[in-house]
Parts: C-alpha cells; structure tokens; sequence
C-alpha cells in the first residue's frame, strides 16, 4: 500500500439521476437525484448503524481519477450482478477539515456521477453500498444528526448546495452526466496500410499485405455494410498526361496597356449603390443616438406619479427603476416596485422586468385568477415592501419614508384592508381630518360637515353608510381635542407618523392580499361558499370576508400549519391552538405557501434555489 504519510484521505459521492428529464431542468430538486451510501454500525452498538459515504485511500502521485473509477467499479459490483457502476468522471467538489484522530487533517470529497437509474429491481447485498433519494437523506441530515458520521454530515449539506448551484449555470448538468469521451469512442480501425513500415498491428497485419486482404480485414473488424474502394488502387496501369482543357491569356505578348484610355468608374457607383444605405445607417444610428429614453411612469398610493427612464429598454429590471426613482439608500431599503390591477396586487423580486410583467399581464392574470383579464388593467407602483420586519419601520426617521408609508396606509384603510375595533377607526379618522383640514374651527367644522363625500376620505368604505353617521360627533369630539393638544406636534411628518402609531397594531398591517374562497357547511345537503382576502405579512396569516371586510381568522406564525395541494389549486390550515382546520381554494396557493414559508423564517436553501415565475419569495 505505500508509505501512510503518502496516502491521502478520499470520500466519494456517486450521484445518479433517476430519470433523463430531470438533467434538462433548470430547477433543482433534490428529489431527482440518488446518492450511494453504506451502512455501518456504531462504535460499541452492533445493533445501531449509521450511513456513510464511500471513502478509500490513494497513494499521492498516481492518476486519481482512474483509481477513484476503478474504487466505485469494484465497490458496487455486489449490487450490480458483477457488473459494477461506471463513473462518467471524477469531479473534485471540495476539501474538508477531518476530527477525531484525524484532526489536523483533511480529505477530499469527489463526485463520480453514473448512468440514469433504470428498471432493474435493485439487488440488496449485506456490507454493500445502496442507492438511496437524496431529498429523503437530507430531509434528515445535520451536522448533530446520528444518522450520519459528522464528516459526512458536513459533505452532504455541502453537496446539496453544490447541485442546486450547478444548476443556475446553463447547460453544467448536462455536461456532469454526459458520457465519457471513451465511452462516446464505439470501435476505432487503424489501416494498416498507413502504418509505419515493419511495424506489426494488434494482428500481425503488415505492409506486404495487398489491398483486397487489407480491404477484407477492415470489414471483419468495422463490420461494415458497404465498403466502397478505388479500383485503380494497387493497379498496374499507368498515368497519363492528357490535358483537359487550356486556358490563354489574350493579353500575354501585347505589352504595357494603355490606363488613360482605360475608364474607370467612379467610387460612388460601386456595389450597385451601398453608399446610400450605408449614409441612411448611419442616420438611424444618429436619430436614435439622440433620441430620449422611452420613460415608464411609477405611482405612488396618493395617485401621484414619477416618469423614470428605461435606460435598458424592456430590459430594465426592478433593481435599476429603483435606482431612478432619485430615493436616498435609506428610503429604498423599504420599498420596492409592484405591479397592480384593480383584482391583482403582486410584488416583483429585484432581477423581475416590469415591462415584460405589463405585456404579458393578461396571461398572468389568467393563470393567477379566474377574472376576465380584459378588464385588468396594470400599472406599477412604489409601495411598502412585505417583507420589511416592524420594527424596522417604527424606527424609521426620513420624512419622504414616512409619507409615502402614510400614504399607503391610508389606502388601505379607506379600502377596508385594517379591521379593526370602532374606537380605533374614529381615532384613525380624527388624524386624517388634522392631517387633511389643518387645526379645528368651531366655525368652519361643524355637524354638517362631516358628509357623505368627507367621510370617504377620512372612513373605509365599508363603514361609511352603516356606521360612520353615528360616529361623526365622536370623530369631531377627538379632532377637537386633537387640535387642542399642546402635547401633540403639528408638524406634517410628526401627524402622519402618529397615524402609523395607530395602524401597527392592526393585524393586517403591510400584509399582501390574495383571493381565494372558502367552503363552510351551511346545512347537511350543501356547502356555502365564501369569497375571501387571504392577508400574508410579518405577523401570520389573516382571511378577511371580500364582502363585509370583516376579520374572519387571524393567526400569528407558530401557532398554525400549512400545507400546499395537487396542482398549487388549494392549500390547507391546521390550527394547533383551537384544532381548527380549513382550505383555501385559489389559484394563487403557490405564491402564498412560499410568502409564508419566507416570513416565517422557514425558506431552506433549496427552496430559495427555485425560480419564481411571477413575484415574492
């Protein structure tokens, strides 16, 4: 074996995909792969095994690939009728650091991918390795767990980020299982005639041979159909030097030519007028060189609006508008551009191109609801970004921040997205009238003024024809005492954040909302059906009624579980606290499972790998 100072520390990872589909795949799943592992049992507990990844030694100096092919060859000829698996190639993933007696060390983990797993029944040998899903092996798998040895722990969380990296890159996959080039070499026939002269082949063929017998042994070995060969190779008969056809230069022996007489065109003329496209080319290139870039114009909640420049054409991404809206670093930190229809609100991820999201809005909404995508019409929008954690907005400063959160919320309120108690909306309406009307005047604010057409700009709309009539004196009562205050600010942006204040306890608060519909049981013989908002933010999951606005379930993550069904048409909520359980059915299921696992701090890497098609995550 050598000197063991000269041996290094090997593992090896062979990978296999279960089926060809999933090596063209630009999402990874862990599920499509199968990883090689062997058992063996636990120091002092024969009963008890762990799984471990193979691992030899090699002496230092010699071809390590051919021996690590020749390792996995011989290893798993047990569970493969002698036959052993043969590695495409060898690929060094990473070094890792090795403990126990082997501190200070490290080993090499290298992944030998194999052929696409076929039908065969698999052969089970005692001691052998096994083939084993690679989602269900990390499913398990941790640097503590006691299923695995810590070393191999650590190289397969390593591999699964390693895989699911490869398959951001285009066409890495398919090159890591593609065959071997020896494997792409199906037979290889030397012609002995073009051998060195006296050097005898693999057969004993040497130059004296003539071409019939050459001729005869090349089909025996290629096996070939047709073998085509020129008849007058090895002939006797002679050349000849027959001309077949003469060429005479005309001018040979008339000396010098005259070139005054010679007409030569002008410049201009040439290739049949190329100059004129040419001079129209380059007007285009002016025209457009000079043109302005066409703008987009992004809203914000109070209907206003900022035209900002597509430097990039339909290229321009969320990122580079963000950076044209002229906000401070600060002030971007907690927003972002969304892109809204009168039915559908969705948040684009930083790489999203909003143009593209605008063309192709009709198709989104048809896979995203069951509205006529007519009537949808999109816009873009700077609005409050869902993931921003509360507590980083109560410490929020910037006057421009603060507005432009106001403004939103103030939208929402009038909307009838913030439930809340009577006393709350009052003192919310009490603020907007300070904000909107200034200081109250006995004169000027008195019972009548508060009409129809004020109240919907102070009130949600739910709220206005049922109850807002009763709640004018109250309205009126605080805005005078909020106007009397002397503890209070005037200032604008001091107002506004007070209005803020007021609206963070609100369970809904910087949600996002999807539509779906619930089905409750109205009698033994029939169901009813219920159309609902399904609020997603920082704080749980919130359904409202798409009707009456009222708040029907409001759940804070850690006491409630979802679960995503076939097809991502539905999804299902198990609540641990009162053992309540309901589904959502909403073609939207999928966005909102992954906006929950995302705030709720349960995205795994492999999650985060997968593309999104349309926004959040």
């Amino acid at each position: 074996m050598g000197n063991q100072d000269t041996l290094e520390d090997v593992f090896v990872a062979v990978i296999r995909p279960k089926n060809q589909v999933s090596l063209s795949s630009k999402e990874y799943r862990a599920k499509a792969y199968e990883i090689l592992l062997i058992e063996v049992p636990l120091e002092g507990k024969e009963k008890k095994r762990k799984k471990v990844l193979l691992a030899t030694k090699i002496q230092s100096g010699v071809d390590k690939a051919r021996s690590i092919l020749d390792y996995v060859d011989e290893t798993t000829k047990p569970i493969s009728n002698n036959q052993g698996f043969i590695g495409k190639r060898v690929v060094l993933m990473k070094k890792f650091p090795l403990d126990g007696d082997n501190e200070g060390r490290e080993a090499s983990l290298f992944v030998v991918p194999v052929s696409v797993k076929d039908n065969s029944k698999p052969i089970y040998s005692a001691g052998s390795p096994t083939f084993y899903c690679f989602q269900d092996i990390m499913r398990v798998c941790s640097e503590t767990s006691t299923h695995f040895c810590s070393v191999t722990s650590k190289m397969l969380l390593a591999l699964d980020k390693w895989l699911a990296e490869q398959h951001t890159v285009p066409h890495a996959i398919p090159a890591l299982f593609r065959p071997a080039p020896v494997e792409r070499v199906k037979t290889n026939v030397s012609n002995p005639a073009y051998s060195s002269e006296g050097k005898l082949s693999d057969e004993g063929l040497h130059m004296g041979y003539t071409a019939l017998e050459i001729k005869s042994k090349m089909m025996s070995l290629e096996k070939a159909d047709m073998c085509i060969l020129n008849p007058l190779y090895g002939s006797d008969l002679q050349y000849t030097n027959r001309v077949d056809k003469v060429i005479i230069n005309p001018y040979f022996g008339l000396g010098a030519p005259d070139y005054s007489k010679i007409q030569i065109p002008k410049r201009e003329k040439w290739q049949h007028g190329v100059l004129l496209l040419l001079l129209l080319l380059l007007l285009l290139l002016l025209l457009s060189s000079t043109k302005p870039y066409e703008k987009v114009r992004i809203y914000r909640m109070d209907g206003s609006y900022r035209s900002v420049e597509l430097k990039h054409g339909n290229n321009t991404t969320v990122q580079q508008i963000m950076e044209g809206m002229r906000l401070s670093q600060e002030t971007q930190q907690y927003f972002t551009i969304w892109i809204c229809s009168e039915n559908l609100n969705l948040q684009l991820k930083p790489y999203h191109k909003p143009l593209q999201h605008l063309r192709i809005w009709t198709e989104i909404v048809t896979d995203l609801t069951v509205l006529d995508p007519q009537r949808e019409n999109p816009q873009l929008f700077l609005r409050r970004d869902v993931r921003l954690p509360l507590e980083v907005e109560k410490k929020v400063e910037d006057p421009l921040s603060i507005l432009i959160l106001f403004d939103e919320a103030r939208h929402c309120l009038l909307k009838g997205f913030f439930p809340s108690p009577d006393s709350k909306l009052i003192t919310l309406a009490s603020l907007l009238l300070q904000i909107i009307y200034g200081n109250y005047e006995s004169k000027k604010h008195k019972q009548g003024f508060l009409n129809e057409e004020n109240l919907k700009s102070i009130v949600p709309i739910s709220k206005v024809k049922s109850k807002a009539y009763h709640w004018t004196n109250r309205i009126l009562h605080e805005y005078k005492a909020l106007s009397t205050s002397e503890g209070v600010s005037k200032e604008m942006h001091h107002l506004q954040r007070l209005f803020l204040q007021n609206c963070w306890d609100i369970p809904t608060y910087g949600a996002a909302f999807f539509t779906g519909q619930v089905y409750t049981k109205a009698s033994a013989s029939n169901h009813k059906v219920i159309r609902v908002y399904v609020g997603v933010n920082t704080k749980g999951l919130h359904l409202m009624n798409m009707e009456t606005k009222v708040l029907l379930i409001s759940l804070e993550y850690g006491t409630f579980m979802w679960q995503l069904g076939h097809a991502d048409q539905y999804f299902q909520i198990h609540s641990v606290e009162n053992k309540m359980n309901f589904i959502v059915h909403t073609k939207q299921a999928g966005l909102i499972v992954k906006l929950l696992m995302k705030l709720s701090g349960q995205m795994t890497a492999s999650d985060k790998g997968l593309s999104d098609k349309y926004a959040y995550g």
